[in-house]
């Protein structure tokens, strides 16, 4: 069995003593119902953090989505002991990159149990055809969610959080037409090791010689939009993901997305 047990497992704060003296920190600890086995420490907070259990997450993630335009289904669900994330997507959303090639709207929860991950939303897309999530940290307004002791006062932020969803076509048309730029930019040895060597920096070689590994099957022709698409998969599908997963996602959506404006604007002065 897994040794972080389940997302929706009981969670508590317990004040720690050294000496015999109270400390300002606070032990988490999450009771392991998958084996039965007590309560484990996930992590040390300050005496005054809030900690919100991941099912009541998932409820302001469907309370959010009540409340906007769309309709919405879950989606992927990411979770390693500490940190979790929850996602849904509008299927009834879509545009379309190519004949054949939609993306929809999709927003993502996270929070976290150790402090490392403030309560909030993201806004991502999903392509359909193999339901990649393409995550981006610069495209869309993230939301993060203020509360208090009594956690209280969420029906405005709620609310907050779904106009940031329903206003956000004009991110979404900007980040879509760079998805049809990157089709229509063919990708050779050059281009790939410009890439490589300018914009995906960040990018571990393991990492990148697997999204390489990738590229290789999807065209003998490929193109940016190909690069794009095998990093997104390689990230999204993996059968053990992190939150680095995560992080590089958005990492390589937004280089590639940069390395589309300068080649823009390149193209516009010469």
């Amino acid at each position: 069995m897994s040794n972080i047990g389940s997302w929706y497992d009981p969670i508590r704060k317990v004040p720690l003593e050294y000496n015999g003296t109270k400390s300002n920190a606070w032990s988490v600890q999450r009771e392991d119902l998958d084996n039965n086995s007590g309560w484990k420490e996930v992590g040390v907070v300050s005496n005054n953090y809030l900690l919100i259990n991941n099912i009541e997450v998932e409820e302001l993630a469907k309370s959010v989505t009540d409340s906007s335009e769309f309709q919405w289904e879950t989606d992927k669900i990411f979770w390693n002991g500490r940190q979790f994330m929850y996602s849904m997507v509008a299927k009834d959303y879509k545009k379309e990159i190519a004949v054949g090639d939609d993306v929809s709207l999709g927003i993502m929860f996270w929070n976290s149990y150790d402090g490392s991950t403030a309560l909030q939303f993201k806004i991502f897309l999903q392509r359909l055809v193999c339901l990649n999530g393409m995550v981006s940290n610069d495209i869309f307004n993230s939301y993060r969610f203020k509360h208090d002791r009594s956690s209280e006062g969420y029906e405005d932020q709620i609310m907050e959080a779904a106009t940031i969803i329903n206003n956000s076509e004009d991110n979404i048309r900007y980040f879509v037409n760079g998805l049809r730029m990157f089709s229509n930019t063919p990708l050779n040895m050059g281009k790939l090791s410009h890439i490589r060597e300018n914009y995906l920096t960040g990018v571990p070689v393991s990492l990148f010689g697997t999204i390489v590994d990738k590229l290789l099957t999807y065209s003998k022709s490929p193109t940016v939009y190909d690069l794009y698409n095998a990093s997104t998969n390689v990230l999204w599908h993996k059968k053990k993901s992190t939150k680095a997963d995560f992080d590089h996602n958005a990492y390589i959506t937004d280089s590639l997305m940069k390395y589309s404006q300068d080649a823009l604007k390149e193209e516009y002065s010469s």
